[in-house]
């Protein structure tokens, strides 16, 4: 019967962002948005300090400029907004449009002509941190990390912001200093409990130091102290699996189906038990925690529990309606049956797959066993044939299905189509499989070639 890394360049993306983030931010607060949102009155040189004096400095063209800077960065145009910075850069020379220059060039991925501006503007305003991120990722952007390392450490001796030993990590990650940017990822991490920095540190730890149990270490105290986000499980469920530990995957796959109630943790937790053949906690599972009516019947059937597998199909034709129940009904009861020739049981076999064929049964497993069993039972070898020759309409190159079929023109006594049609089975699947290599030797022994 047939019933049958690119690691690093994904990093770097990761941290060039997280540099062009936090560019204009004096605090480290966690956020989905890429640009902060802020008062079109912070760009406006009219409402910085010393009001009147900036009134007469400006004049008609230059808050034309400035509308149209804004406007587009409001919009998040940034290659346009930076066109009309740099105007107004150039026409006035103000250390506000150097600085909105520099932003925008790193937001729209330009390279700015102002970097060795910025240089000197950082040089004579040292107390100034947001040009020290700027300068520092501009760096960043153009691949010079020894310069960015030096603005780093301008940078972290006038602050301990989180934000600027995170963003200090990253020309220690490009030059492959890994226990230095793990150094600086950790203090980001001990100011924030942010898991998107853990996340960083634990790849780095995996990926580049090879330290699994540092980063099994820190991920497990997350755990334990901040729950398992489902980002911070699933990079534990990866480590686990690299070193084929099922038994502390499980834990975590049913923490995450808890927190999420999405279906495909709760069949991991079930895959797992069945890959540690511990059925009767995954069959446990299924009762208590997750409700599955088919996941919970093809487990009776690999515990070969086929009382329970018939007694819950009954349920499910009485729940459901669905005919393959009825053919699923047929199937357990043959496959459990001790004498496989009994009249009685094959004639309620018979009966139950025939009620499957008349509420509409199309799926072609059900199909090619049901004709199959009319054929090697002789029970009704044409019907049989017909039945598989509708689910080789479906799939014609299936070898089970033409291995059906060549039996039962065998059984028929059609040597020619039997022989033609059992020579494409071994073709496809070779000799290997007991019952076909009983069918071909059976076939070729009446049907002389």
């Amino acid at each position: 019967m047939h019933r049958n890394n690119r690691l690093k360049n994904r990093l770097i993306l990761v941290l060039i962002s997280v540099a062009l983030l936090v560019v204009g931010c004096t605090s480290y607060t966690p956020r989905s948005q890429i640009i902060p949102t802020e008062e079109l009155a912070s760009y406006n040189p009219k409402n910085f300090a010393n009001k009147e004096a900036r009134l007469m400095s400006t004049d008609k063209n230059e808050d034309s400029l400035i509308i149209k800077a804004i406007f587009y960065e409001q919009k998040n145009d940034f290659k346009k907004s930076n066109y009309y910075y740099k105007k107004l850069y150039d026409k006035t020379g103000k250390d506000e449009y150097l600085l909105k220059e520099l932003k925008t060039a790193l937001y729209s991925g330009i390279t700015s002509d102002n970097i060795l501006k910025l240089k000197e503007y950082v040089k004579n305003h040292p107390k100034n941190l947001v040009a020290k991120r700027l300068l520092l990722s501009s760096y960043l952007y153009k691949k010079k990390y020894e310069e960015a390392k030096e603005v780093s450490v301008l940078l972290l001796a006038d602050s301990t912001d989180a934000v600027d030993f995170e963003l200090s990590a990253n020309p220690y990650i490009f030059t492959k200093d890994y226990p230095k940017a793990v150094e600086l990822l950790t203090k980001a991490y001990n100011k924030t409990y942010n898991e998107n920095i853990l996340l960083k540190i634990t790849t780095i730890l995996v990926n580049y130091m090879r330290n699994i149990p540092e980063a099994t270490l820190r991920l497990e105290n997350y755990r334990t102290h901040h729950k398992c986000s489902e980002r911070i499980c699933l990079q534990l469920i990866s480590i686990y699996f690299q070193q084929n530990n099922i038994s502390k995957i499980i834990p975590l796959y049913k923490e995450l189906y808890k927190s999420t109630k999405k279906e495909q943790y709760a069949e991991k937790v079930v895959e797992s038990y069945r890959y540690l053949k511990d059925y009767s906690k995954a069959i446990e599972f299924l009762k208590n925690d997750y409700k599955n009516p088919e996941l919970l019947y093809s487990l009776y059937i690999e515990e070969k529990a086929f009382k329970k597998a018939d007694n819950l199909s009954r349920k499910l034709i009485v729940e459901t309606n669905d005919p393959k129940w009825y053919a699923e009904s047929a199937m357990i009861l043959y496959e459990s049956a001790p004498n496989k020739n009994d009249k009685v049981m094959l004639a309620e076999v018979v009966k139950r797959f025939e009620i499957a064929i008349e509420k509409g049964i199309e799926n072609t497993v059900y199909l090619n066993y049901y004709g199959y069993l009319l054929i090697d039972k002789d029970i009704d070898i044409k019907k049989g044939i017909n039945i598989v020759k509708k689910a080789l309409k479906e799939q014609p190159d299936n070898s089970y299905y033409l291995d059906s079929l060549a039996w039962g023109y065998y059984k028929l006594g059609d040597c020619k189509k039997a022989l033609d049609t059992m020579q494409k089975v071994v073709k496809i699947e070779g000799l290997k499989e007991k019952e076909i290599r009983e069918h071909w030797n059976a076939i070729r022994g009446k049907c002389k070639e």
